[in-house]
């Protein structure tokens, strides 16, 4: 079997020492891992200091051809979502935090099929109440015939969350979630020029683990 030479080593280690980290629990990772290892012998090359995996050698089982691959960096969608929901009288509620934009839009339509009042939904990221300004990927695309009539609701929910909705560009930005509507309501962005927005606060609702 191939091994490779410790000077690789070394350069493998003080690139991930350089800011390349890799996330063993990585799901695309530990699915990789696992189909791999139906088809091939799977040799994991550990960092001795910090333990994480740094190279994988593959051995074809029949034929015995082998090859490594460089585990350089690892990105995992698990940034904290919201699932907006818009009901039959455009009344706006959101459902989160949740990690995840993916694990978001799975949650719809287990929502949708309790409630039947909600006639669309879409994840969106939830932007951190410590960080003044919003970038502008935080932003959400949201219909313009929705945009233009969209409202609160009911403060039924332990949560609140902030909702900057830019009616004339039709698009949207969540912050929280805060615990009181008075610290909600305090909340101020930076806005850097940015067009104003419609202050909306709305009920955040956890996630119904029996759908």
């Amino acid at each position: 079997m191939t091994r490779p030479h410790p000077r690789d080593q070394q350069e493998t280690r003080l690139m991930h020492d350089a800011g390349y980290p890799f996330d063993t629990t990585n799901r695309a990772y530990q699915r990789f891992l696992s189909l791999a290892s139906d088809h091939f012998e799977v040799l994991s090359w550990d960092n001795a200091t910090t333990g994480r995996p740094t190279l994988i050698t593959l051995t074809d089982i029949g034929s015995r051809d082998t090859f490594s691959m460089a585990l350089l960096d690892s990105v995992e969608d698990r940034a904290p979502h919201t699932l907006l929901a818009v009901t039959t009288t455009a009344a706006l509620s959101l459902h989160g935090p949740i990690e995840g934009r993916a694990a978001t839009a799975d949650y719809a339509p287990h929502l949708a099929m309790h409630r039947p009042d909600i006639a669309a939904t879409t994840p969106v990221a939830l932007h951190d109440p410590t960080q003044a300004r919003i970038s502008d990927d935080e932003w959400t695309d949201v219909p313009p015939d929705i945009a233009q009539v969209a409202r609160t609701t009911t403060i039924d929910a332990p949560r609140v969350a902030l909702a900057l909705l830019d009616r004339d560009r039709a698009r949207l930005a969540v912050v929280g979630p805060f615990a009181t509507l008075d610290t909600t309501d305090a909340w101020q962005s930076e806005a850097h020029g940015q067009p104003p927005a419609d202050r909306l606060l709305l009920p955040m609702h956890a996630p119904d683990s029996t759908y």
